[in-house]
């Protein structure tokens, strides 16, 4: 098992940010990319290059890449310009996983009526997932769908999609604030369905202080034989490097 953090949560510099999780301990940093895709380091020339030199320079790896940005581009949107857009984001950021020597990329995406969905909608978004899985195969990559989706639609839709490139980014914080139970939700999806794991609990608490049962995740990682990355999603206060280590060390307790 390794340990990441998300970048943003360590309230650094990208020049500082790599060393920082490693002073703390993590093993990895998922990099994230937001609303102003264009400017970020992977959209200049030689910018993944830079990036991964910044990580081995601190002794890190890049767990995952993140484009946050994508979840208003994503394939079940009306507007086919808007689609469009989503397929460059993140066909860009699948084509940068090689230099920065990772094979996960987070792709989120957060509606709020899909129970209002009629059938089109959701055939739309699997052929969007298909094609843009058939992208990541050819790349080696995973793409690890962050939704608000329960557990049995996300089952049918990598069920539908059929592709080993298409799995999910569990989050334990956000599955529980939906009501659900997120050892339950690990066990649906299996060792087929998980392609990575944020540790995260609810009410923006610190890991074990909220309302998430790290113990029955735990029981039900190791039911699955999730060994991949747990990487923190977790809020911190005026000492953030403290605050992280805490929750580290809280999750390693565990043995997740």
């Amino acid at each position: 098992m390794k340990y990441g953090i998300r970048d943003n949560m360590l309230k650094a510099p990208l020049e500082a940010v790599f060393s920082v999780a490693k002073d703390i301990g993590f093993d990895g940093v998922e990099f994230c990319v937001g609303r102003d895709y264009g400017e970020n380091i992977l959209w200049e020339d030689g910018g993944a290059e830079k990036l991964k030199g910044l990580a081995d320079a601190a002794g890190v790896e890049i767990s995952s890449l993140s484009p946050g940005v994508f979840s208003q581009f994503h394939p079940a949107l009306p507007e086919a310009e808007i689609r469009a857009e989503g397929v460059e984001i993140l066909t860009h950021v699948i084509g940068s996983c090689a230099a920065v020597d990772t094979r996960h990329i987070l792709v989120p995406m957060f509606p709020r009526d899909m129970d209002e969905w009629p059938d089109s909608t959701w055939d739309q978004l699997v052929d969007g997932f298909k094609a843009l899985g058939e992208v990541a195969e050819e790349h080696g990559v995973i793409l690890d769908l962050e939704t608000t989706f329960s557990a049995d639609h996300l089952v049918m839709i990598l069920d539908r999609v059929g592709s080993h490139a298409v799995k999910v980014y569990h989050d334990t914080g956000n599955t529980m604030t939906r009501g659900q139970d997120p050892a339950e939700e690990i066990l649906k999806l299996g060792s087929e369905g998980v392609g990575m794991i944020h540790a995260k609990d609810t009410d923006r608490q610190a890991l074990g202080d909220g309302r998430v049962d790290f113990d029955s995740v735990d029981a039900a990682m190791r039911e699955i034989g999730y060994d991949g990355y747990i990487v923190l999603e977790t809020p911190s206060g005026d000492d953030p490097n403290a605050d992280h280590a805490k929750n580290l060390a809280f999750i390693k307790k565990l043995g997740v």
